[in-house]
């Protein structure tokens, strides 16, 4: 398997849901690169990262930033200001809104509440590099 393919996969291999061959194929390669190890234990890291800090907040100036940046464009294609803005701002907070949610419980549903990064790695046959290895 060429890297880019490997790295298509690896959310899939972290989770368990990749099996057989194509499991066995990332195994080995990721194995065998360091670049795609990496790639695997930042991703375990970013999982790691998620489900400690579960409660993510949104920049108070997000709304704010979205709002200017709809007020640009209407005044760039001539429209004035109104319920489309007023619609932009509500579409804009649901959708962070069902972001942060979405995003909180995907990384609760693939790394188990009680489980380490080190645990994760082991149950795809890799561990964390040592100190003295890099």
């Amino acid at each position: 398997m060429k890297c880019s393919e490997v790295r298509l996969n690896l959310v899939s291999y972290s989770d368990g849901a990749l099996t057989g061959e194509r499991a066995e194929a990332v195994r080995a390669h990721v194995a065998g690169c360091a670049g795609c190890r990496e790639a695997l234990a930042q991703l375990a890291a970013d999982v790691e990262l998620l489900r400690r800090d579960a409660k993510l907040e949104v920049p108070a100036f997000l709304g704010t930033r979205i709002a200017a940046v709809v007020r640009e464009r209407q005044a760039r294609a001539g429209q004035r200001p109104g319920l489309s803005l007023v619609l932009a701002r509500v579409v804009a907070v649901v959708l962070v809104a069902v972001g942060v949610w979405l995003g909180t419980a995907l990384a609760r549903a693939t790394v188990g509440p009680q489980q380490s990064l080190a645990e994760r790695l082991a149950q795809v046959g890799l561990e964390l590099p040592n100190e003295e290895d890099k």
